[in-house]
């Protein structure tokens, strides 16, 4: 697969770079890793990195700013590559709110070459060139690997800190792992803190939180419920239009919602696993988002949101669906777990 990947590099002059919309860590730091590698040793090609919504708090990861955030379909059009990467999503629809069926289309018609490279649940993917998958923790693992282990680029000095960053956040702190996958997972933590990576720093800047960031975690604190073994919070209507009407965009509940779901959610008397619903303006007036989290995996919660149109990992996973109202929101997720 490696072999194959180099070989699409090396045969591309255009090579254009995305990952999946809503942008965490994970996906950013894949694509600055594998974009900023690749324009550094490959100065004869031209590589555009592109997102589709802009991560303000994810400003302090190197090369923030050399990324294009635009609808992915109009960079796409204006850039007419002649290899498309998408990195920590497995279809189009994962990079565009909007416009997967354009993108597709567009890559079909025009023959680009394409390339995946991701770690989710292989449900859904898309037929491309080359599909890479190693069940990683996290998709900058492999990124990193490729770059400066298939492709023997030269690392930046702040490549392993880009590194971390998603590989921290995407593991919860060195948390989820697959059965059989921690000494891997913290052999690749210690490669990384060796060649310069400062844990505590990237801690500092994923867990720093704004007076918003307050009240979204206050709201979900104040409306936690419990249903027969698992835990539940959510965001009520008014709290998402008053939230909007401050200015707020949807992207700016990523952090605390991911906070609250990663430290509180499976963790409250007893209670294992959890889940929190709220309305997602970005998708739509009448569509909602549900994140699941467990224990150890325990129980299977990208079961829980495959059933509702998403998927995931055992232990972490989500889905956007429509309903009227949160209530309705709430019920069509409490279906989901009891069939």
């Amino acid at each position: 697969m490696e072999d194959r990947f180099k070989q699409l590099i090396e045969a591309s002059k255009r090579i254009f770079i995305t990952s999946h919309i809503s942008p965490d860590p994970d996906a950013l730091s894949s694509l600055l890793l594998m974009g900023r590698a690749l324009r550094a040793n490959y100065t004869d090609k031209v590589i555009m990195m592109t997102l589709e919504e802009k991560p303000e708090d994810l400003s302090f990861i190197a090369g923030f700013d050399e990324v294009e955030y635009k609808p992915v379909y109009e960079s796409l059009q204006e850039f007419n590559p002649d290899l498309f990467i998408l990195l920590d999503g497995n279809n189009y629809e994962r990079c565009s709110r909007h416009d997967g069926l354009h993108i597709r289309n567009t890559i079909q018609t025009n023959n680009i070459r394409t390339v995946v490279i991701d770690h989710h649940q292989i449900d859904g993917k898309d037929d491309v060139d080359l599909f890479i998958n190693k069940d990683s923790p996290a998709t900058v693992m492999d990124v990193y690997e490729i770059c400066f282990k298939n492709l023997s680029l030269e690392q930046s000095p702040d490549a392993a800190m880009t590194a971390m960053t998603g590989f921290y956040a995407d593991t919860g702190g060195f948390i989820y792992v697959k059965a059989g996958g921690q000494k891997k997972m913290f052999a690749f933590a210690e490669e990384l803190v060796s060649n310069g990576a400062d844990i505590e720093y990237i801690k500092n800047k994923l867990e720093s939180y704004t007076e918003a960031d307050m009240s979204v975690l206050s709201e979900l604190a104040a409306n936690v419920k419990a249903g027969e073994n698992y835990t539940y919070s959510y965001l009520s209507d008014e709290f998402i239009q008053h939230w909007q009407e401050r200015g707020n965009s949807n992207l700016q509940l990523q952090r605390p919602t991911n906070n609250f779901l990663n430290a509180y959610i499976r963790n409250i008397s007893g209670r294992k696993w959890g889940f929190i619903v709220y309305k997602n303006l970005a998708q739509g007036e009448n569509m909602y988002s549900a994140s699941f989290r467990s224990q150890g995996g325990k129980p299977d919660v990208s079961l829980f949101a495959v059933k509702l149109g998403g998927g995931g990992h055992k232990p972490a996973a989500g889905a956007k669906f429509e309903a009227e109202l949160i209530d309705e929101a709430i019920q069509k997720v409490k279906n989901a777990i009891s069939r």
